[in-house]
């Protein structure tokens, strides 16, 4: 669950909204849309290209993590390290990712939108992006607490 909401939110292109007049303008990450039109701009400022960098590195982290899940279930056998151990690391590297990404962008963002609003306000992919934190925590814990019981 965790996973698809980083991929949806970096894919996605509702990270910023504004309405003036009968126009809604909505962006991303990787494109502008004005009404129904949409446009990738040839150069992109330095705060988003941070963004979708620690976002893809939490999406590689978040599939190491899963991946090793798989593994866990499948019963391969591990020597060097316990899938658990290997899950747990790459759901708080991807959680750690996606904060520092949806933290660049929330900062860079904050006062605009401050100065804007109602015009200008955060949409429903940044939204995603930070409800994923929730969930990479809450998979931390889940994970942490299969791994002490395992050790037992």
């Amino acid at each position: 669950m965790d996973l698809l909401l980083v991929a949806v939110a970096l894919s996605s292109d509702h990270w910023l909204e504004a309405r003036w007049d009968d126009d809604f303008v909505h962006s991303g990450l990787w494109k502008i849309c004005v009404n129904l039109v949409c446009a990738v701009p040839s150069e992109l400022p330095d705060y988003i290209e941070a963004t979708k960098t620690f976002l893809t590195l939490g999406l590689l982290a978040g599939l190491l993590s899963a991946f090793s899940l798989l593994a866990l279930l499948s019963s391969s056998d591990f020597d060097a390290m316990s899938p658990l151990v290997v899950s747990t690391m790459g759901s708080f590297s991807t959680g750690f990712c996606v904060l520092i990404a949806l933290t660049v962008f929330t900062s860079e963002f904050a006062q605009v939108i401050k100065a804007t609003w109602p015009h200008i306000s955060f949409g429903w992919s940044w939204g995603l992006g930070w409800a994923s934190i929730l969930f990479f925590l809450l998979t931390d814990g889940v994970t942490l607490l299969a791994q002490e019981s395992n050790s037992s």
